[in-house]
């Protein structure tokens, strides 16, 4: 037969060690979420400096805690405008490397389309794209609709 749990006592020694992981926890988040906006900043200032350095602020990013069961690393974005977003996150691999990726709405509105960002000149490259569509993703090989081939917005 399978016991029932019961929550421990109030004020038992199980209770208060409860309690301190919990706020353990919390804390181990916020600090995550913080390093996650400090390692963006600095990404974009040191790989970027021509351009993501001097348009976008520290205090742009919001961090995400690290999603354990899914091996996700902290993260944080920087909301650029018209929809579209900065993501930086650093591998987990070995080579721990900053990977900043651009979120570009679909022109159909369904989603979005993510560009992988090596340097300054494939920014560049990519902005210089965007410009000519007002910063929507066009596809060729596709129409819109519930066919598009961006990630759905949700």
């Amino acid at each position: 037969m399978t016991e029932l749990l019961t929550p421990p006592a109030n004020g038992s020694p199980l209770a208060f060690l409860f309690d301190i992981a919990a706020t353990t926890a919390a804390l181990g988040q916020d600090e995550e979420r913080d390093l996650a906006e400090t390692a963006a900043a600095d990404h974009i200032y040191a790989a970027y400096p021509d351009t993501l350095g001097r348009a976008v602020d520290h205090d742009t990013w919001t961090g995400f805690p690290a999603l354990r069961d899914n091996l996700v690393q902290p993260s944080a974005v920087a909301h650029l405008d018209r929809g579209l977003w900065l993501h930086h996150t650093i591998t987990g691999d070995a080579d721990y490397r900053d990977v900043l990726t651009l979120l570009v709405p679909c022109a159909c509105g369904h989603g979005y389309v993510p560009s992988l960002l090596e340097d300054e000149r494939d920014l560049l490259e990519l902005l210089t794209e965007l410009r000519a569509t007002g910063g929507r993703a066009v596809h060729s090989d596709d129409t819109g609709g519930p066919y598009c081939d961006s990630i759905p917005a949700t």
